[in-house]
């Protein structure tokens, strides 16, 4: 088949987990012999960019867009949706005619939609957040509080949250745009032929917006073979003890800010009698400032590394003693859980959205619902090497038999061939059996 990928975030382009997955994913069916581009808008750039992206054709979509909040998303998004509709349009012309237009997030959905509208062609739509049902896409008010939805109520008062007193207050005029963003975020998210949730709790909050049918799970993938070869050589940074780490955005959605309480608790629980160990951020973002002050007055040995690239975090990951992961808010399907259990890393876990699809309890990893619990089910492990190795493999076996391509790709396959049209079908037929 013929897939035209259209993703928000792609390697270069993005660093997160959503561009990695759908990297993976191209990778994977380009090994089984599809035909797979990428288009990728982004932000700040001019032009249109066509390189390749470790074996992925890739188109890159420059766009811009101003920095003040609301308008901003305006630019990122109404006024983005037909320039890239018409690029999806241009693409798919200008050679082989796609089979159907996968579209990996919520910049590329309505595009993707219009495309295919114009087209003729089906269209998949990838929800890998929350962003159909809220407005910031975390799930969480003010980035702290589950709700379950954007309204009137819940805009007026998280915008001071996010924004401050003054800005946020200011931006409460915005409101009727918010609310009506969100009506066409879903508006063409219900149009899509098919939308895949990468976990059963995604597929759940879907449920109220995607008439049932539409909605399939297929969870995010991980290549164990290629992420093992990667991983073999030693990372190239030293530490000293066991090695602790946390890789992911220095945000309160994700649990960074719960690490200083996490380390108090420790020491309480273990005054004495702790294994020496270096705990390693990999990561940045707001609250990176903070955690240094409050784990440096802990007397916590911790090396904070930024953004690192994704060999290097392969073989952290790899090489540690423990991945600590106390997410916050509703993971969709954490790739970090992913390529970690894959590497088979001991790993401590929040029980948050998809977390209980990767990690269960005392087999593949361990769960904790409070900072105390947090620390407690460290200090089990930090003296408990057998435990650690017990826990890791198997890990590993559960994502080679769940989460591998050779697991994944023939359901992608046969998703992908539902949606197209008998002439289509027939048309691959005769190209298959000559």
């Amino acid at each position: 088949m013929r897939i035209l990928m259209v993703s928000d975030v792609f390697p270069p382009y993005g660093k997160g987990g959503a561009a990695w997955s759908s990297h993976a994913l191209a990778r994977a069916l380009l090994a089984r012999g599809h035909q797979v581009s990428a288009i990728v808008p982004v932000g700040g750039a001019h032009g249109t960019t066509f390189s390749d992206t470790e074996g992925v054709a890739t188109l890159a979509m420059g766009y811009w867009a101003p920095r003040l909040p609301i308008l901003q998303n305006y630019f990122r998004h109404e006024r983005l949706w037909g320039t890239l509709a018409q690029v999806i349009c241009s693409e798919a012309r200008r050679g082989a005619r796609p089979d159907l237009i996968h579209a990996q997030h919520v910049q590329s959905a309505p595009a993707a939609v219009l495309a295919g509208r114009a087209l003729g062609l089906p269209v998949l739509v990838t929800v890998r957040d929350h962003w159909p049902w809220h407005y910031f896409a975390t799930g969480l008010h003010g980035d702290r509080v589950p709700l379950p939805g954007s309204n009137w109520a819940t805009i007026a008062t998280e915008l001071p949250a996010r924004l401050g007193p003054i800005r946020g207050a200011l931006a409460i005029a915005a409101t009727p745009y918010m609310l009506a963003h969100m009506r066409r975020r879903v508006a063409y998210l219900a149009q899509a032929d098919a939308v895949i949730a990468v976990s059963s709790y995604i597929a759940q909050r879907l449920a109220p917006i995607v008439p049932a049918p539409r909605i399939h799970v297929l969870p995010n993938m991980v290549d164990s073979a290629t992420n093992n070869d990667l991983a073999a050589t030693p990372p190239q940074m030293t530490w000293q003890g066991r090695l602790l780490l946390f890789a992911g955005k220095l945000e309160a959605n994700k649990g960074a800010g719960l690490l200083p309480a996490i380390f108090r608790a420790l020491q309480q629980q273990m005054p004495t009698g702790l294994p020496p160990f270096t705990l390693v951020i990999a990561g940045d973002g707001a609250l990176r400032k903070g955690l240094q002050t409050e784990l440096d007055a802990l007397g916590i040995m911790t090396i904070f590394l930024d953004w690192v690239g994704h060999t290097e975090m392969l073989r952290l990951m790899a090489h540690c003693d423990l991945l600590l992961f106390p997410s916050q808010w509703g993971e969709p399907l954490s790739r970090v859980l992913l390529e970690a259990s894959a590497l088979g890393a001991p790993i401590i876990a929040m029980p948050t959205g998809g977390t209980a699809d990767i990690i269960h309890d005392g087999l593949t990893g361990l769960l904790a619902t409070t900072p105390q619990r947090f620390a407690a089910r460290m200090a089990e492990l930090l003296t408990d090497e057998a435990a650690r190795k017990r826990l890791g493999s198997t890990a590993r076996q559960m994502a080679r038999a769940r989460f591998d391509p050779v697991t994944l790709i023939p359901r992608y396959e046969a998703l992908y061939a539902s949606l197209l049209s008998p002439a289509q079908l027939a048309s691959k037929r005769s190209k298959a059996n000559p």
